[in-house]
């Protein structure tokens, strides 16, 4: 796997605030830039392994795409994995949740690339890495503005 961004955020809010709110996906839009739409594909939980979502994407110079995303991992209140069906990226997102005290919690969001194909590597992956390091800051900052506000 190829990593393509990390990012870091202090969050004042109750860890278990913030974990319920990034892990339902459905609200994914609402502070990530990039997620045009994005709703429930089954009848799982919103953190429940298998859980799967349909997500509309704005992907440079191709336009919207229609992507679908399965929760691979949860551990509450530290762990969130998804993975989605979108060549060639095939993306893995990882957010993981560390109190920091009882009232915030820093979050570490990544997103990588499954996809290890050398041509991937050398012309598509350093433009997806300049695109989501961009999309990750703006995106992070908006959640914590959401979140800070409840």
């Amino acid at each position: 796997m190829h990593l393509l961004t990390e990012q870091n955020i202090r969050i004042n809010r109750p860890i278990n605030v913030v974990f319920d709110y990034v892990t339902n996906m459905e609200q994914f839009g609402d502070w990530f830039p990039g997620v045009l739409a994005i709703k429930s594909a089954n009848d799982h939980l919103p953190r429940q392994i298998g859980k799967e979502y349909l997500e509309t994407v704005a992907i440079p110079l191709r336009g919207e795409r229609r992507i679908k995303l399965v929760v691979r991992e949860a551990e509450i209140n530290k762990l969130f994995v998804t993975e989605g069906k979108l060549s060639p990226l095939l993306p893995r997102m990882e957010v993981r949740f560390q109190v920091e005290d009882s009232d915030s919690c820093q979050v570490t969001w990544r997103m990588l690339s499954r996809n290890s194909a050398v041509f991937f590597r050398l012309t598509l992956l350093p433009i997806a890495r300049a695109v989501l390091q961009k999309r990750a800051a703006q995106g992070l900052g908006k959640l914590k503005r959401n979140l800070e506000r409840i």
